[in-house]
């Protein structure tokens, strides 16, 4: 599945070049704003894998305030994209753990070797993990590894890529203890990962060569990740 990006510029002009740039280097815009409050409400929504930021914006926020927000709120990568290098600025900016900083005007090949950077980082920083007891033995699983969930009363079978595990533990207490953005349950029996890849159709969810059924109050939040 393509990396989702959010892009947080208020200079239309510029905001386009970077949805072309990004979609034309294989990613997935997945929207974009020219004010802080409202990508906040957005980027909260969306949950995309990277924000790339500007710092100076119209309205009553800027980038910075969305910055810490990220950092602290959802734990989402992003990218500082400005025009201004005062080194005032800095200590502030640096308070906000950025991935990445870009001052404009934008080199195409620095910002693509950003944003790649940065993706990489996070992935290979926050790989987290949860311990499972399947019968006698505990195990360290680590959570990106999983594709879905089936409950079955108080058991639960966790598929990964070759593999499945079966553990005591209802959907809904395994799914609080994962504390993942990326799970969503999509009936009353699966949950699946939306950052693997799959496909919606009718009634079906198809995912690691299987068919899930989905139940019609989870489809529109199905259909959001999806874009």
């Amino acid at each position: 599945m393509k990396k989702r990006i959010y892009i947080v510029e208020d200079i239309s002009i510029i905001r386009l070049m970077l949805e072309e740039c990004m979609i034309e280097n294989g990613f997935d815009v997945c929207g974009s704003c020219p004010e802080a409050e409202k990508a906040w409400v957005e980027i909260s929504k969306f949950k995309p894998d990277l924000v790339l930021l500007d710092i100076q914006l119209v309205g009553n926020k800027n980038g910075i305030w969305l910055g810490k927000k990220l950092n602290e709120e959802l734990h989402i990568p992003f990218v500082y994209i400005t025009a201004n290098q005062d080194e005032r600025m800095s200590t502030e900016i640096l308070e906000t753990s950025p991935v990445g900083f870009i001052v404009k005007p934008i080199n195409t090949i620095q910002l693509i070797l950003t944003v790649k950077i940065a993706l990489n980082l996070n992935t290979t920083t926050q790989k987290k993990q949860v311990i499972i007891q399947d019968g006698l033995k505990a195990i360290n699983l680590t959570i990106e590894d999983i594709y879905f969930m089936q409950s079955d009363g108080n058991y639960l079978n966790i598929y990964l890529e070759t593999t499945h595990f079966l553990i005591r533990s209802t959907l809904d207490a395994f799914l609080i203890k994962l504390n993942q953005d990326s799970f969503v349950r999509i009936h009353q029996r699966y949950a699946i990962n939306t950052h693997k890849e799959f496909k919606l159709e009718g009634d079906n969810i198809y995912i690691k060569n299987s068919i899930l059924k989905i139940s019609d109050k989870y489809k529109s939040e199905i259909k959001l990740r999806m874009k």
